[in-house]
């Protein structure tokens, strides 16, 4: 084995420096608008380069059966190794940046995610974050010393500028049309924040004011690169309200800087009277989050400031002396579903209610996406050593079944819970109801999220993930210090156990929850669990018979091929080939008996049995090779009839009390092996599914 190379550290070092001197460089805004012309990207909106982000990672098609499930198109790159099952949601937030983007009015309104508790929602909002802070497709820039990383094009003169174009003056400079023209971007927005307009162009304290010929050289301005940081607070604000009492707006848009205000020589009218250390100040060039927004008792002049911002690019706050101020940033606040509810029923915020634009993020209601939140956060990122736990196969699908079941609505139309889960999670090739008559699975979807309230649509309420991981990771830490196993028993035992730790649920919620884990109506975790088990062991012990199998298989081929034959009305041929009686000579008939026990575990009716037979051997007569898994509908089949002819046997096997042939004994300890070697179970998982599985045949 190679050793592994080491890091040369000075290598590093010179590197590191390198980067820093090229973002240390400083030019002139006359250098960046050759920039920009070059490149049109480098001067766009925080809402289009959020878009460019989305574009540039690329995105999936999904199937169809994935876009009648989860309602959606794609699925970003961006987004999809971070959250799971809520694909519209992101579908949709794409959707408000790229309106942003052409600068619609949809993206005039604030961004609100709104969501059970732990859906993901902050989650997003930190993906993002972590996006911007890597973002390296062009480099940034700002003026040099701007506090709010001002957009350099506001240092030009506004005559220049499409919005406040000035045909005459332009023209004493040789320009014929707006700057944004040659430049290839669309109208420049906003103004000089105060700092920099006193900074750079007042006669007293301007460093690009000439006092002999009085003019503003604004070509002069120095700008430099800068990066997004959450720790320097470069592009990225964050906002979350207090109580009603110590609520201070001045969190939110900057502060009065009373060594200023308090100065006679100065006052309230000094561009520096106000510091610039907002959330909105901070966020400007990219996001500001606002965590809690619909908090209960959060002042409207909060949220008025936040809808100003996403509607007119301004921070203003009513009713106060703080100067307006323009911001580019793109608010994404996010709630729980009961401040939410709350804000919504309040018609004294209906003027509010317009401005907002509200994507629900629900829970996945896909088993398969909730095992990959169990996936990442547990195997992927906590720090158990799996070296020394196991983890009993499929724990975490039963787990997620358990979530998923508490996520959905009773249906009226005759479709069990378990069952939709499964049609949900794209395990059922036909959906049907009690009574065996097809359902449509997009009028299941669409029944589940039919309500006025969004509290009632599916995967906005039920078992959090957050809980689900707690259960489970407390199990896993009961075994860490020995080797151990967390086996289906156990996770489900721990999933009983955790709501006494948990806050937020009334005690009917909590009955049903349990009834979703063990009770016996067919829509319980305990059946699944039982179902489960039954198909691993009965698996390892047919694993025994494999021969067997093949053989059957072969078999059912050859009588459905002799089936076929005999049953021909024009083209019948010689009659070579047909099974004649060595006595009478008289044809022998197919081994119909044999054809039908295999073809009832797929369903087959006997009406539909020659259809069947037919097109197997037509898709055995297209391809080169036709085996046993080639068509995994039919050796499943014939692996239940096995199983169903062996079950005696198997008890036998099994069983613990009572004397056994040697043979038997030997096909015990197989069955224990094949779980072990071929089933991913551990020496503690087999025991304890092996015993399952003799209780659940001795009943």
């Amino acid at each position: 084995m190679s050793r592994k190379k080491k890091m040369d550290f000075d290598d590093i070092v010179k590197k590191s420096k390198e980067a820093q001197d090229a973002q240390e460089s400083v030019i002139t805004l006359k250098e960046y608008l050759d920039i920009v012309r070059d490149d049109p990207k480098t001067a766009q909106t925080s809402a289009a380069r959020l878009w460019d982000m989305f574009e540039s990672a690329g995105r999936e098609d999904l199937s169809d059966r994935e876009k009648e499930i989860l309602q959606a198109g794609y699925r970003y790159n961006l987004i999809s190794d971070e959250l799971f099952g809520v694909d519209r949601a992101v579908e949709e937030i794409a959707d408000y940046f790229k309106a942003g983007a052409k600068r619609a009015s949809t993206a005039k309104q604030v961004l609100l995610l709104v969501g059970p508790p732990a859906s993901g929602k902050s989650t997003f909002v930190r993906t993002l974050i972590r996006a911007l802070e890597n973002y390296n497709d062009r480099p940034l820039y700002r003026i040099k010393g701007c506090p709010m990383n001002e957009n350099p094009l506001h240092a030009l003169p506004r005559y220049l500028r499409k919005n406040n174009w000035n045909p005459e003056r332009a023209k004493r400079l040789g320009v014929e049309e707006p700057i944004e023209n040659e430049l290839g971007i669309a109208p420049i927005q906003g103004e000089l924040c105060p700092n920099c307009r006193m900074r750079l162009f007042s006669e007293q304290f301007g460093d690009y004011y000439d006092e002999e010929s009085g003019r503003e050289m604004w070509w002069q301005v120095e700008v430099e690169k800068f990066r997004f940081s959450t720790q320097t607070q470069d592009g990225i604000g964050s906002f979350e309200p207090s109580d009603e009492k110590t609520q201070d707006v001045g969190d939110l848009v900057g502060h009065e800087n009373i060594g200023i205000t308090n100065n006679p020589k100065y006052g309230r009218e000094h561009p520096n009277a106000f510091w610039l250390d907002g959330a909105l100040q901070r966020g400007n060039r990219g996001i500001t989050e606002g965590r809690e927004f619909l908090k209960k008792g959060i002042d409207e002049r909060l949220l008025w400031v936040f809808i100003n911002v996403a509607e007119e690019q301004e921070i203003k706050v009513y009713g106060s002396s703080f100067p307006h101020i323009s911001v580019d940033t793109v608010v994404i606040g996010h709630c729980n579903l009961t401040g939410y509810k709350d804000f919504k029923a309040n018609s004294a915020h209906e003027a509010l209610h317009d401005r907002i634009y509200t994507v629900p993020f629900p829970y996945p209601l896909r088993v398969k996406d909730e095992i990959k939140v169990y996936e990442k956060l547990i195997e992927k990122e906590s720090e158990f050593d799996f070296g020394k736990i196991h983890i009993a196969p499929d724990v975490f699908r039963l787990a997620a079944i358990f979530a998923v079941l508490t996520r959905l609505k009773e249906s009226d139309m005759g479709v069990d819970k378990m069952t939709k889960l499964e049609a949900y999670n794209g395990e059922l090739a036909d959906l049907t109801d009690k009574d065996q008559q097809p359902v449509d699975l997009r009028e299941l979807i669409n029944e589940g999220q039919l309500s006025d309230d969004m509290e009632e649509r599916e995967g906005m309420f039920g078992v959090s993930s957050r809980d689900v991981l707690a259960a489970l990771n407390q199990a896993l830490a009961k075994i860490d210090e020995d080797e151990g196993c967390l086996t289906h028993l156990g996770a489900i035992k721990a999933l009983k156990g955790v709501f006494r730790h948990r806050m937020g649920y009334e005690a009917e919620e909590i009955d049903s929850f349990m009834e979703s884990l063990t009770s016996g109506d067919g829509s319980s975790v305990m059946e699944k669990f039982e179902e489960v088990i039954m198909e691993e062991v009965s698996k390892a012990y047919l694993e025994t018979y494999g021969d067997l199998i093949d053989d059957l298989f072969e078999k059912y081929i050859r009588e459905a091929e002799y089936s076929r034959k005999l049953k021909r009305k024009y083209v019948k041929g010689s009659g070579a080939g047909y099974k004649r009686d060595p006595v009478t000579d008289e044809v022998i008939e197919p081994d119909n008996k044999f054809l039908r026990s295999v073809e009832k575990f797929m369903q087959v009716s006997e009406k539909e049995a020659d259809i069947f037979r037919g097109e197997i051997l037509e898709l055995k007569n297209a391809r080169e090779e036709f085996g046993p898994d080639s068509y995994r509908p039919l050796r499943k089949a014939i692996e239940d009839k096995v199983l169903e002819d062996a079950k005696n046997n198997l008890h036998l096997v099994l069983s613990t009390d009572r004397a056994k042939e040697e043979s038997e004994k030997k096909k015990g300890e197989q069955i224990f092996q094949n779980l072990i070697n071929e089933r991913g179970f551990c020496e503690v998982c087999a025991k304890e599914a092996i015993e399952k599985v003799t209780e659940i045949l001795s009943r």
